[in-house]
């Protein structure tokens, strides 16, 4: 058999999983793959939101076992830098890998984005928020904002966070006022008009109250500061993070650290390497779209290596799955459609993260779970 193209696929979340399952699928055995992570475990993280409030903990998958069954070879290693003239990466401990082909899927690194709120990164920060609302005490009202950054996109999940939380409050008797706090015209506009107004129906239902229009600066004295309207006084003040590029050297990485690829995920004016979910420079971080750019990215790179498939340009196509503490609410939205809003999942399997190929994938192969570790009680 000729040597094949070796393709390094260098992270361990859903847009790496996405490509190389859409690689096997694509390609075959053209390619040997090496998987390149900093941890041996994925996370499934858009979960998050509803750990403190005891309802759902994140699904932790064997990255070994995926491996082995997908007939990958696994490297742990933190990925530091590139040499794209010589077709190597670096490893944080010195070993240089070769590479014929290079697909990067490292994600983002979450930064502080309003100064003094508690920042909900994900899994790590389940049980600083289930600490921090417990302990508020009791009084009218206990007011709790969840305040959407203006560097920060994707702000479903703090409705997520804001509808759960009001449902917690309910349930343990206590007076607390919750409220969205976002630069955003209307609640999750990036969706279209009908999800807004059905959104904003959910909020009002739950009884969190809604400020639109708002540019928040900081959390001090115990009071939400906004640009140009003041104050709002708050006992507790939750935001999400700020994403700032991985900032790999030998990348043409921008300001804030992100790589821009073209409509098929190459990354500008390099050979043989591509980029797809949180570390470009598109703006929208989201799980189901790093899975799409991933499928993007994967076609391209079978099809360069001669196999018959269409290496179709990125045309994203927006689906979430919004958790209110009662039935989910699903969300679509693709380029010049009105959006659509449905209490039945318009996706099959109906995963947060709707990738063509993770989500059958993982739903299929229970056994490469994890035992869950350090639940919150």
């Amino acid at each position: 058999m000729p040597d094949r193209t070796h393709l390094l696929i260098a992270g361990g979340g859903p847009a790496a999983l996405e490509a190389a399952l859409a690689i096997r699928r694509l390609a075959g055995d053209r390619f040997r793959i090496t998987l390149l992570s900093s941890r041996e475990e994925f996370v499934y993280r858009p979960v998050a939101v509803a750990e403190p409030f005891g309802l759902l903990s994140p699904e932790r998958f064997s990255l070994p076992r995926i491996a082995t069954d997908l007939g990958l070879d696994l490297r742990l290693a933190v990925l530091a830098a590139v040499d794209t003239e010589t077709h190597h990466v670096v490893c944080a401990d010195g070993e240089a890998l070769a590479y014929d082909v290079l697909l990067l899927a490292l994600g983002a690194r979450p930064g502080e984005s309003v100064p003094g709120a508690l920042t909900f990164r994900g899994p790590q920060d389940s049980g600083r928020l289930r600490e921090a609302l417990q302990a508020l005490h009791t009084g009218v009202p206990l007011r709790v904002a969840f305040v959407a950054g203006t560097e920060t996109a994707w702000t479903l999940p703090l409705y997520e966070l804001a509808l759960m939380a009001a449902r917690w409050g309910a349930e343990h008797d206590l007076a607390l006022e919750a409220w969205v706090v976002t630069y955003e015209h209307k609640p999750l506009s990036m969706f279209g008009a009908q999800a807004a107004a059905s959104v904003s129906e959910l909020l009002s239902e739950a009884g969190v109250r809604l400020w639109t229009g708002a540019f928040a600066d900081a959390v001090e004295d115990g009071r939400l500061w906004v640009s140009m309207e003041g104050g709002l006084p708050v006992d507790l003040a939750v935001t999400l993070p700020r994403p700032y590029g991985p900032a790999i050297r030998g990348l043409p990485n921008d300001g804030d650290g992100f790589v821009h690829v073209d409509e098929h995920g190459r990354v500008g004016g390099l050979r043989d390497v591509y980029a797809c979910g949180d570390m470009t420079s598109r703006p929208l971080k989201q799980g189901g779209l790093a899975t799409q750019q991933a499928d993007v990215a994967a076609a391209a790179i079978a099809a360069a290596a001669g196999a018959d498939v269409e290496a179709a340009a990125y045309r994203p196509v927006l689906r979430a799955m919004l958790l209110t503490g009662n039935r989910p609410r699903y969300l679509r939205h693709a380029p010049h459609d009105r959006g659509q809003v449905t209490d039945e999942a318009p996706w099959w399997p109906p995963h947060k993260i709707a990738g063509r190929e993770l989500a059958p994938y993982l739903t299929a192969h229970p056994e490469l779970r994890l035992e869950p570790s350090n639940p919150l009680s």
